[in-house]
């Protein structure tokens, strides 16, 4: 029993290096590209350095508004788990989303529903998701290129098909900086706590360093 529970004491550590790529067609439609891979640096229940690579993705994503700060989104990413090993696996996922603001006092809240399908070497795998976020400058009412902002967030997913489902919550905190030409460099901290209607849960701590390209 003092051995479970002290490699309970050791989430996963994970770094999320991205590179995002985002353009304006007009005031209505946009697009995005997005690469980004995903490096293990510990297991779950251990406390010894495992560095690997567990994934990389690539992800095409349209947009379009609508009236009073609404979005709809689509995007198809494409996953190889584990490629530098012996055994991989990959993933197809189409996601569709409904995006909205909301305000709070002077904070603009943002709303996220997304729907995901997920075809998997493993299977097939239907995802509801919900977040909320929020961002805002640390120097005045306004941001400025050069200023730095704060992101805070949460998220809850729950997948399922016909043989489980799952539930998981995200909660992120970080901070970003608006560089010039309307580009950004964000890190994130994100703490990951997944199966939570199971009785084998675990949690993740991962670390997202994203460059945010903007035309």
């Amino acid at each position: 029993m003092q051995c479970t529970l002290q490699a309970q004491n050791y989430p996963s550590l994970r770094w999320e290096p991205t590179l995002s790529f985002s353009k304006k067609v007009d005031t209505r439609w946009g697009y995005n590209f997005t690469v980004r891979a995903r490096q293990r640096i510990t297991e779950y229940g251990e406390g010894e350095s495992n560095f690997s690579t567990d994934r990389w993705d690539a992800i095409a994503a349209g947009s379009y508004s609508l009236l009073g700060g609404k979005k709809l989104g689509l995007s198809y990413l494409f996953r190889t788990f584990n490629p530098f090993e012996t055994e991989s696996g990959f993933e197809h996922r189409l996601t569709q989303q409904f995006a909205f603001l909301t305000k709070f006092g002077r904070y603009r809240i943002g709303n996220k529903f997304m729907i995901e399908e997920r075809i998997r070497t493993a299977g097939y795998e239907t995802r509801l998701r919900y977040g909320i976020s929020t961002d805002f400058p640390l120097q005045g009412q306004k941001l400025d290129a050069g200023e730095f902002y704060l992101i805070t967030g949460n998220e809850l997913v729950y997948a399922f098909n016909n043989f489980s489902d799952q539930l998981e919550n995200r909660f992120s905190l970080g901070i970003g900086k608006l560089l010039k030409n309307s580009q950004k460099f964000q890190l994130i901290f994100e703490s990951r706590y997944n199966d939570l209607i199971s009785k084998s849960s675990n949690h993740i701590l991962q670390i997202k360093s994203v460059y945010y390209f903007n035309w």
